[in-house]
């Protein structure tokens, strides 16, 4: 999915907290391509899509969980109140907790085990070797972007 063709269902949260940073009305973390590989929407529960690449240059992505349902036996999406959390053989991915009306906070995130070196602790988010700490971001739709933004529609801009 990207910025073109989020699900319908998806409503971002308002705030979100990643390690020490601080997201405000922000559509996604990352983007891969123009491709987002994780949405955590708003709802009485968080609401998960997560895809992975399928091949090495993440130009193509099968979606693993559309909405909180997993489409592979290996994946858990365990829905409790106000939290989910994904489980893969390697261990948790995904925990996040819904902590008041529209506000939501991170307690794991590791995307590693699906080929992409995107994670968080809970001092910074780490995406491809950069740390982002302590930071707010306000009013954007991709906290960072990684590789061509073709897809999504986005001009890229270089000096003349």
């Amino acid at each position: 999915m990207n910025l073109d063709n989020l699900p319908p269902q998806y409503v971002p949260f308002q705030r979100v907290r990643l390690g020490s940073n601080v997201l405000e009305n922000v559509v996604a973390v990352v983007s891969i391509n123009g491709f987002i590989p994780l949405l955590v929407g708003d709802g009485e529960n968080p609401r998960v899509w997560l895809s992975i690449p399928t091949n090495r240059d993440g130009t193509e992505w099968y979606p693993l969980i559309k909405e909180n349902f997993s489409s592979h036996p290996d994946v858990s999406v365990e829905v409790a109140k106000k939290r989910v959390t994904v489980r893969t053989p390697q261990g948790t991915v995904l925990n996040v907790i819904k902590n008041t009306e529209n506000s939501l906070v991170f307690f794991k995130l590791d995307l590693r085990p699906f080929g992409l070196n995107v994670y968080a602790d809970e001092g910074a988010l780490h995406v491809m070797g950069n740390k982002l700490a302590k930071n707010e971001f306000k009013n954007i739709q991709v906290v960072i972007a990684i590789g061509s933004t073709a897809q999504t529609g986005s001009e890229t801009l270089t000096p003349s």
